[in-house]
């Protein structure tokens, strides 16, 4: 009796080390091809980090690791779009005033289509995904520019983090665009 105790542990013992085996392989496996598609970017270290910053994605599908990207430049164009929008309540000075609220109308605009762009990707519609992901750059790059109109505006630093992370977002949703279309 106490023998056949002993073995329904051990089996259990034995079925829950490869349980975990194969937990962590598969782990370890989504872990490198989430490297490796990343790597394909200019911007590898950003795309592993906002990649694995979603614990409920399922694959390392370049669609779906594409959607994590468009999420995370929407969520700093949403975020540019506050600090803009508040810096601007907040100024005197009409040239970066002026400059804040083109920025702020420009970042919501990115917010727009990038909410778009990722609707198609539900639904698989990747050039338009592509189409929707372009013009939210365009709008990103449309906040840049209000900058350069004026010499003596400089953007502020907390405004330049979120328009430039999320312009190099697009540097990384365009390669994994790329890849889908192979």
């Amino acid at each position: 009796m106490a023998s056949m105790r002993f073995l329904h542990m051990s089996f259990f013992f034995f079925f829950l080390v490869v349980l975990v085996l194969l937990v962590s392989c598969a782990h370890a496996d989504d872990k490198s091809q989430v490297e490796k598609a990343c790597g394909q970017t200019p911007h590898p270290d950003l795309c592993v980090s906002c990649v694995n910053s979603d614990p409920s994605r399922s694959t390392s599908e370049i669609p779906e690791l594409t959607f994590e990207i468009l999420f995370c430049m929407m969520s700093e164009a949403t975020h540019g779009h506050e600090v803009a929008d508040l810096q601007a309540q907040n100024t005197s000075k009409p040239n970066l005033k002026q400059a804040l609220q083109t920025c702020n109308v420009s970042l919501f605009s990115a917010s727009y289509d990038l909410t778009d762009s990722l609707m198609r990707m539900e639904g698989e519609d990747y050039q338009k995904a592509e189409a929707d992901l372009k013009s939210a750059n365009t709008a990103v790059l449309q906040c840049y520019k209000a900058f350069y109109k004026e010499p003596v505006v400089i953007i502020p630093p907390q405004l330049f983090s979120h328009v430039d992370l999320a312009a190099r977002y697009y540097d990384v949703a365009h390669v994994f665009f790329r890849l889908i279309r192979k």
